[in-house]
């Protein structure tokens, strides 16, 4: 996969900045090699806020307007116009779905990659755009980096934490919080309290629930709270969170064998979603 460049030049209201070789229906953007201008900013603000009617994407926009651009790694999924957003095409399109993501360091110096964007239209949700953008992401992160061995979201959205899921219980991996388990792996409570200081210095958190009390900005950024297919986690953030708060979601990967499988997984799933 070949990373995707756009003109610096202002694009028109409405049009997507052209884009060089996009033609697996995504855009590219890393800090430092490909940055997202401030034209395509604008353009993918104004998409996704179109494109996520449920969200109160404007607010989320006015009190965070670097949002996108301080990602180290940014994927943006297009609907082309033929009915599958990440179709081939020439690059033309709306966004329709965003993941981004920048590598950060606990006080003691463990890295780990902090997804501090991610966001799907809702008919989209579950198929091919998750996949798409998800490998995508873990191309340019692997080419520059290294595979992440503790990968990081706080989310309110529990649709989001099962995605999580999808890999953080493949065998050699350990998910955090994960309510389906009566025993707990210690290793992984004080990983993940390290993380929240370092993620929301100050902010209070329940390290058995895995809740950040207070830390979503707007607070009201979810016009109703999110569901997934599952009742014991939909439960789970039920119990623990109100507008605000966020759940730290983590996956630790413990095995060279189960990062092979996570990204045969991610392949599958792209391919099942597009066949």
């Amino acid at each position: 996969m070949s990373a995707t460049s756009v003109p610096t030049d202002p694009a028109p209201t409405g049009s997507v900045p052209a884009p060089i070789g996009a033609d697996d229906g995504l855009l590219r953007f890393s800090a430092g090699r490909n940055p997202l201008g401030p034209a395509a900013d604008a353009w993918l603000k104004a998409g996704l806020a179109r494109a996520l009617p449920d969200l109160r994407m404007d607010a989320l926009f006015a009190a965070r307007p670097d949002l996108f651009r301080s990602a180290e790694h940014l994927v943006v999924c297009l609907d082309t116009g033929d009915g599958d957003a990440t179709g081939s095409g020439d690059g033309s399109g709306r966004p329709v779905g965003v993941l981004g993501a920048s590598w950060a360091s606990t006080a003691d110096g463990e890295r780990f990659l902090h997804i501090g964007v991610q966001f799907v239209a809702r008919d989209l949700r579950g198929g091919a755009a998750f996949s798409a953008s998800w490998l995508a992401l873990l191309d340019d992160v692997v080419s520059r980096a290294e595979f992440p061995r503790i990968s990081v979201l706080r989310t309110y959205n529990p649709v989001a934490y099962c995605a999580m899921r999808a890999y953080g219980r493949l065998p050699g991996a350990v998910l955090y919080p994960d309510p389906q388990r009566e025993r707990r792996d210690a290793r992984i409570g004080d990983l993940a309290s390290r993380v929240a200081r370092a993620l929301a210095p100050g902010a209070r958190f329940d390290r058995r629930s895995g809740r950040l009390a207070g830390i979503g900005v707007p607070a009201d950024l979810y016009r109703t709270r999110p569901t997934s297919d599952d009742d014991l986690v939909n439960a789970h953030f039920a119990r623990h969170t109100r507008p605000g708060d966020r759940i730290l979601c983590m996956v630790h990967v413990r095995s060279e064998q189960t990062i092979q499988a996570i990204l045969d997984g991610f392949s599958r799933r792209h391919r099942d979603a597009t066949q």
